[in-house]
């Protein structure tokens, strides 16, 4: 049997995520500021476009400091000492400015992959699988059993890689001293420890679990807008939450969360259905969608 997974990856540069990752910083501070001072729209607004551009700015200026680094690691390989001391004072000032401007700055995102991986999504494919899996983990057959393993993963993955702003100053500054007295072999090791202290984040979320919600937000839109007297209307409702209700047991199949987790999920689809074409529909429909918001959030940030 073959095992067919699509893997998309998008590499993100750095200077292209600016926009995002600032208002993903900056934008919650700056909507606290509005709420906290109700002032006219247009100053809201011009708030709101100021706290993006600073924390652009404060990604263009973590990733020149990153750069940095790696020229003055280059450098060093190649015997040149200069060239490394005059990067890691490149690297030195643009991290100092960014403290100076902001101490409380902890870890700046300076890098992005997002992976999606379209795995297997069949039920009874999914099923067979995990069959065979076991028969060839029952023989010791690891290696055999690996593309197996692979197939069963149906997921977005996002991984952001920061610079730990607290820390990286300081031992970037130890640096300059070790080449200035010749030890350029130490001042390589502690820039490649330097390097290590990036910290990387791995973020998942179920491809199946969005499928569902958009099968969800499909009724919804189909409930608000035709005719609910119609037998087939309501058929369609209930076909397109027998769906979402599918894909969250591929979720379940595939591994993603606990038993419990999909207790809730199943508890409210099951609700939902019984509102068709009935007042509750909209509140059960908000319910099963903040379940899966919920769900998604636990998946992507696991308590402990």
């Amino acid at each position: 049997m073959k095992y067919f997974k699509l893997k998309k990856i998008i590499r993100v540069a750095v200077i292209s995520l600016m926009t995002s990752l600032s208002l993903m910083f900056y934008l919650p501070q700056a909507l606290a500021t509005g709420t906290q001072q109700p002032t006219a729209k247009h100053e809201k607004n011009q708030n709101l476009i100021k706290q993006a551009s600073t924390g652009r700015q404060v990604v263009k200026e973590a990733a020149d400091a990153f750069k940095a680094t790696e020229a003055a690691l280059i450098a060093l390989q190649n015997n040149q000492s200069k060239q490394a001391l005059a990067a890691l004072e490149v690297a030195s000032g643009n991290l100092h400015l960014l403290l100076t401007r902001d101490p409380s700055l902890g870890m700046v995102p300076i890098d992005v992959q997002v992976q999606v991986i379209e795995g297997i999504h069949d039920l009874k494919t999914i099923k067979k699988l995990q069959d065979e899996l076991e028969d060839l983990i029952d023989d010791d057959r690891f290696q055999a059993a690996r593309p197996i393993v692979d197939s069963l993963v149906d997921e977005i993955r996002v991984t952001t890689i920061s610079l730990p702003l607290a820390t990286y100053p300081t031992a970037i500054d130890l640096i300059a001293p070790l080449i200035d007295a010749g030890k350029l072999d130490e001042a390589k090791q502690a820039l490649i420890n330097v390097l290590n202290t990036f910290v990387v984040e791995e973020d998942v979320t179920p491809l199946s679990i969005i499928r569902a919600e958009e099968k969800l937000d499909e009724a919804f839109q189909i409930e608000h807008t035709q005719d609910l007297k119609k037998e087939s209307v309501r058929d369609q409702i209930e076909k397109l939450a027998n769906e979402a209700k599918q894909e969250i047991e591929v979720a379940e199949t595939l591994g993603y969360g606990s038993k419990d987790d999909f207790e809730v999920l199943y508890d409210g689809v099951n609700a939902l259905k019984k509102t068709i074409g009935r007042s509750g529909f909209k509140g059960e429909w908000h319910k099963l969608k903040k379940s899966l918001s919920n769900f998604k959030n636990r998946i992507v940030h696991p308590a402990g």
